[in-house]
Formats: C-alpha cells, structure tokens, sequence
C-alpha cells in the first residue's frame, strides 16, 4: 500500500485574524491525498476553497460559530492506510477549575501537557491525532501514539504561521510542519 500525504491546517481563524488564507498555504497543499482541519475555521469559505485540492474532513472549535458547527462534529475518528486518526480540536483542554486556568495563565510547560493529556484522553485506539487550539506546531510521541498540531497559518510572535503535512503509510506516520 502506498503511502498517502495529508495536508493538516489548524487555527485559520478567517476572517477573524486573516482575510484569506494565504497563497503559499494552497501551494503546499497542491498534490496531497486528503486535508484536514482541526478547528477555528471560522468561516466554511475556508473549507469550500480546500474542496478542490483534495477530500477535506474538519471538525470545529471554539471560535467557531453555531453555522459552522452546523456541518461539522466535535470530533472525528477516520482511518487513512489502515492507521486510526482522531480529530479534536482540544478547546476542552483548558476548561478545567482555577489550576487549569492558572497553567493557561502562567506556564507554556504546564498549558501543553493539559493540552496533551485531554486530547489524548478523547480517543482510544488511534495511531494519531490531530489537534490545534494552541496555534503552536507539536509532534511527539506519546506512547504508542502520534500527537500533531500544525500550528496555525496565522503568524504570532514574529514567527510566521505553520501547517503540516503527514505521511501515512501501513507502517508508520510522520509528521512535519512546514513554514508558510
């Protein structure tokens, strides 16, 4: 079985922080297998311009209004070359009491692992999942089990914004972020 390239988008936030989505994110995106979108796309224009390029699949998050969420689940669980992906935006990460909001608050460290821990929490036997929310690019293990956010195409900090591509194949997936 080959393996399939999927584009992964994060926290475009359109209109709200961009206009558009920027053209260089369309050019990575031109010969992958499948999209997907994990959130805050704010506006289902976004979804219907990656239409085209390839079979999109999106789940909201909380910046995402009740139309968008109209179309689209919390949460997805979809299998691409015989690996199990989930799809979870993990807004619900940082919901927690006063410790929760304080890790938001005060340290990246802590704000990622509460991250981590509630996604990771959201499905049971994936090889991935695909989450945004922090608008900060991720790929790590844990465990037996893939953590990816591509960030978000939305520059911060001086740094320009991210997407990220994966490699799925029957017997591994790789991640990369790429800069946009």
């Amino acid at each position: 079985m080959a393996t399939m390239r999927i584009g992964v988008l994060a926290d475009t936030h359109i209109p709200e922080l961009l206009p558009a989505l920027p053209p260089q994110v369309l050019n990575v995106l031109n010969g992958v297998d499948i999209i997907l979108h994990v959130g805050d796309i704010c506006d289902l224009s976004v979804l219907q311009q990656l239409e085209p390029i390839a079979q999109t699949y999106a789940v909201y998050g909380d910046r995402d209004n009740a139309r968008v969420q109209q179309f689209l689940q919390e949460k997805q669980r979809l299998e691409f070359a015989n690996r199990a992906v989930g799809l979870v935006h993990g807004h619900h990460a940082w919901e927690g009491g006063l410790s929760a909001r304080l890790a938001f608050q005060f340290s990246r460290a802590k704000r990622l692992d509460a991250l981590c821990q509630s996604v990771l929490r959201e499905f049971t036997d994936v090889d991935a999942i695909v989450f945004g929310h922090s608008h900060e690019p991720y790929i790590k293990m844990h465990g037996s089990v893939l953590l990816f956010n591509p960030g978000s195409v939305v520059s911060r900090n001086h740094r320009g914004g991210t997407i990220g591509i994966l490699d799925i194949g029957a017997h591994a997936i790789k991640g990369r972020i790429v800069p946009i």
